[in-house]
């Protein structure tokens, strides 16, 4: 049988495409027990905020509250007309303004992140690596201020609300990208160093 002669060199073996171009570092994303020390962090910096800021919202003077051995209904006047007056709104108004105002600028800074966040490494940025602008940071922050305001409408609707803030932070441990339903609707990233 003859031989085949040697034609050159064999053939290099086919490329390997895995989609990261050379060079690069594949992105570490925060998952959902980093980022929810993080927001333990900034839960703690806005109590702080709202303890000093609480000083200035008017409380309902007028109202004397209950002996503790009065009856239920006594009880339950006092936090009708405690529910009724101008101050729980104001404070629900006030929260809700200032949760927003703390995770949209800070998270559309220069830094990217809440204090929370700097502390642990983690940065929020767009799908390609760019600051969020103010309309997506304010999507995005949706599930930490959006009850206050939903309570001013009704009670059952501020379980609504909270009850899929909670499914939309929970998604973050069940995202390969660990992307929650906000940062998904925001198109954020949420990268640690």
């Amino acid at each position: 049988m003859p031989s085949v002669p040697n034609s050159g060199p064999a053939a290099p073996p086919p490329p390997v495409w895995d989609a990261t171009p050379s060079g690069t570092v594949p992105a570490r994303y925060a998952g959902f027990w980093l980022r929810a020390v993080a927001a333990l962090i900034d839960g703690i910096a806005l109590i702080i905020v709202w303890e000093i800021l609480s000083f200035f919202i008017p409380r309902p003077t007028d109202l004397t509250p209950p002996a503790p051995d009065s009856g239920l209904e006594v009880q339950l006047a006092y936090f009708r007309a405690l529910l009724d007056s101008p101050a729980p709104t104001l404070s629900a108004l006030v929260t809700a303004v200032v949760s927003w105002a703390y995770f949209a600028f800070q998270e559309t800074s220069k830094a990217q992140a809440t204090l929370g966040k700097r502390v642990l490494g983690i940065r929020v940025s767009t799908q390609d690596g760019g600051r969020l602008s103010l309309g997506a940071a304010t999507l995005r922050t949706w599930p930490m201020y959006l009850h206050n305001i939903a309570w001013l409408v009704s009670g059952w609707l501020n379980f609504v609300v909270l009850f899929l803030a909670f499914i939309a932070c929970i998604a973050v441990a069940f995202s390969s990208r660990k992307q929650g339903l906000h940062d998904k609707m925001a198109g954020a990233l949420l990268t640690r160093n």
